[in-house]
């Protein structure tokens, strides 16, 4: 029996071993299944046209509120609301499938995410993500606001 055990033991082992495990294979599902619901795009420079013209919508931030601490888009209707409450801020009313919003997160991958849930599954149709995130808003010199209030600021990032 213990021979029995062991031979099954180095048989699983060489089975799995065989079929190796990449974490990035739900990354790429993850993202699949998304780009079926989201087909609207914005970059920082139409983004900016948008608050110069004073186009009627809301930017959602949906970053970690440590992350937002660094600098936000430097636009007065701004809701943060972290990717892992979003939902939550549906359910209680903060977004509405009716209006227009713009989400942002520091590269777009989680803004990408969190939009496809809201076309999905709570039925938004004005949902746009910003492309390059937070990290495109200021390499094209969008102006930023922090959380130690010193106001509107523009940071150049360099390589």
């Amino acid at each position: 029996m213990k021979l029995f055990l062991k031979f099954l033991l180095v048989a699983v082992l060489a089975a799995s071993s065989a079929v190796a495990y990449n974490p990035l294979d739900g990354v790429k599902a993850q993202k699949q299944e998304a780009a079926k619901y989201v087909k609207k795009y914005v970059t920082a420079q139409q983004l900016s046209k948008w608050i110069k013209n004073k186009k009627n919508f809301q930017v959602v931030d949906v970053r970690e509120k440590s992350e937002m601490l660094a600098g936000q888009i430097d636009y007065a209707k701004t809701i943060d609301l972290p990717r892992g409450v979003l939902y939550a801020g549906v359910k209680k009313g903060k977004l509405k499938p009716n209006k227009t919003y713009v989400i942002v997160c520091r590269t777009g991958h989680r803004a990408f995410l969190a939009a496809a849930i809201l076309n999905k599954f709570y039925n938004f149709k004005n949902v746009y993500v910003l492309k390059g995130g937070i990290k495109a808003w200021i390499k094209n010199g969008g102006i930023i606001k922090n959380s130690m209030k010193l106001g509107p600021v523009k940071i150049q990032l360099k390589k």
